[in-house]
């Protein structure tokens, strides 16, 4: 078992100041690497009283420089104080312009919202083939259900069963975490939200029409980040979905008989199991405390969770939501494959030489249907198009 005070405790302290195995320790980097071991918030945070303690500390190796090497290596750090504070001024202008930027897209995201639910309408004229009388469904149906199902990864994580909800999304959106979005416990009930810090993260938030699956008109999803510019996730969390009797699509019941010999009016034994779901995105992991004891394979579970978890939020946030009609028709995954076969290209071209004898045995090889990434194929190799059902 991993004990994660053990952990805190095999830092180095003062004593290992002059060690020269210490000599490149780099806070940054440390907690950088600690974060992506299991992202848990409340370890990093005890760790860091410790390592603030070794910050500055001299590990001998520059005062055993020749002097005129210690004033070159002085001259670099200046100019690296220089570099460093014009790049937190970068940062401090990247974010401005991308707040500024939001609020410019934000009337572009509200038309296609309307344009999708049926609120607005568009001028249309019947082209040859169609049929100008045939009656128009409501705004666009399956628009999120086509354009999340279309990307490789998250349509992996949609089930048939998932689809009866998912035609109900009538509107995916993206937002920056505010202090609103800080969990209040009751011993926080009286301090001053001015004391509190923005918290850095963002938010996903899925729109749904009335439906027969669950109550809530919004399920969000919230990603509390220990940094946006090089990402590191101290935990995430869910909307608890209040399900509809007998429709919770996360679990499958399983019913057993009663055993022979019962009473005739003995009812079957039913238990719940958890099943595989698109709706599972609302259950994130749970990070443990810093006292709870884990071995190393379930610290190996919980990274690949929590990796996972991040990887589908980044996905939906930077790639469907800014582009979600290219994913509805498709168009998005073909770009994304010809970036997958431009870098296959790449390595090819490593390997130019003679290879004539490999030719002379290639054409059974060459015969088969080639394995590609992004589209699915069919049997014969041929690709086929997005798979959207539209009512």
């Amino acid at each position: 078992m991993v004990d994660m005070k053990e952990i805190k405790d095999s830092l180095p302290d003062e004593d290992d100041a002059n060690d020269p195995d210490f000599a490149h320790v780099d806070k940054a980097e440390m907690l950088k690497a600690l974060g992506q071991l299991g992202n848990n918030a409340g370890l990093i945070g005890a760790l860091q009283h410790k390592l603030d303690d070794l910050v500055g500390m001299s590990s001998g190796f520059v005062e055993s420089l020749h002097w005129k090497v210690r004033a070159r290596v002085n001259a670099l750090s200046e100019a690296q104080g220089e570099y460093d504070e014009l790049y937190g001024k970068f940062l401090e202008e990247k974010r401005a312009l991308e707040e500024r930027y939001a609020k410019l897209y934000a009337p572009l995201y509200a038309k296609r919202a309307a344009i999708v639910k049926g609120e607005k309408d568009v001028d249309a004229k019947p082209e040859d083939g169609d049929d100008a009388d045939e009656e128009a469904p409501k705004g666009v149906p399956d628009f999120w259900l086509c354009a999340l199902r279309n990307h490789e990864l998250l349509g992996g994580q949609i089930t048939e069963k998932d689809e009866g909800a998912l035609k109900h999304l009538v509107d995916v959106t993206s937002r920056s975490l505010t202090k609103e979005d800080i969990p209040k416990d009751e011993d926080d009930e009286e301090e001053d939200d001015e004391e509190e810090e923005e918290p850095i993260g963002f938010a996903l938030e899925f729109h749904f029409e009335p439906n027969d699956y669950f109550e809530d008109a919004v399920l969000s999803k919230k990603y509390f980040m220990a940094d946006m510019d090089d990402p590191i996730l101290e935990h995430s969390e869910g909307t608890d979905i209040a399900w509809k009797q007998g429709k919770n699509l996360t679990v499958k019941v399983l019913r057993k008989k009663p055993k022979k010999g019962a009473a005739k009016n003995a009812k079957p034994i039913t238990k719940t199991e958890k099943t595989e779901s698109f709706f599972n995105f609302f259950s994130p992991p749970e990070v443990p405390d810093e006292e709870a004891e884990l071995d190393p394979e379930e610290v190996e579970q919980l990274q690949e969770a929590m990796e996972m978890d991040y990887e589908i939020g980044a996905i939906i946030k930077d790639k469907i939501i800014p582009n979600a009609v290219e994913w509805f028709t498709g168009e998005a995954n073909e770009d994304e494959d010809d970036e997958d076969y431009s870098d296959e290209d790449e390595d090819e071209d490593d390997f130019d030489g003679d290879d004539s004898d490999e030719d002379e045995d290639s054409d059974d090889e060459d015969a088969a249907p080639k394995k590609g990434k992004g589209k699915k194929g069919g049997a014969d190799g041929e690709e086929k198009p997005p798979e959207c059902k539209q009512q």
